[in-house]
């Protein structure tokens, strides 16, 4: 399980940004919050499910996250092993 930080690129386009998430193909997406930061800004942050098995899956998903039409950027904020 990959915990991932998401900040979008445009914040009236949260939801939008969040449905676009949810549609990636290199994990399986188990949970997704919009969590505030400050000032009316908020990220998103998602927990996705990727094989521990497979080379490469991690920069693969974090590639395809920050390559979303929505996402301005996306960086890995934690791991751990189910």
């Amino acid at each position: 399980m990959v915990i991932v930080k998401i900040k979008a690129e445009d914040m009236e386009k949260l939801d939008e940004t969040v449905e676009q998430v949810k549609t990636i193909k290199n994990g399986e997406v188990k949970d997704v919050r919009r969590e505030p930061i400050g000032f009316g800004v908020e990220v998103i942050k998602a927990g996705i499910l990727i094989p521990e098995k497979q080379e490469g899956a991690l920069e693969a998903l974090t590639k395809e996250l920050n390559e979303l039409s929505l996402v301005e950027e996306a960086e890995v904020e934690g791991m751990t092993l189910l």
